[in-house]
């Protein structure tokens, strides 16, 4: 079972968006390493920005927020991948 962990640390993000404005995060660079996304799950808005669920190759999921006040992302949520032992 994944374990949730919670931060609120800056993330370069690599997005593209789509004709209905859905934001589709390609990559992530956070604590000195790189993810490529491979899906993108729900998106929604609450009043300190956009909030964005993904998954990353390996299977780490983050939820991601753009801010409104900066237009900077932050890593909110991960739930890192766990390997079968």
């Amino acid at each position: 079972m994944n374990q949730e962990e919670f931060f609120d640390e800056p993330a370069n993000v690599t997005v593209e968006i789509n004709d209905e404005g859905h934001l589709n995060p390609q990559r992530i660079a956070w604590q000195g390493h790189k993810y490529k996304v491979i899906a993108v799950g729900r998106q929604w808005d609450e009043a300190d920005g956009r909030h964005v669920l993904v998954e990353a190759a390996g299977g780490t999921r983050f939820e991601l927020q753009l801010r409104r006040e900066d237009f900077a992302w932050r890593v909110r949520r991960v739930w890192r991948a766990v390997e079968a032992a």
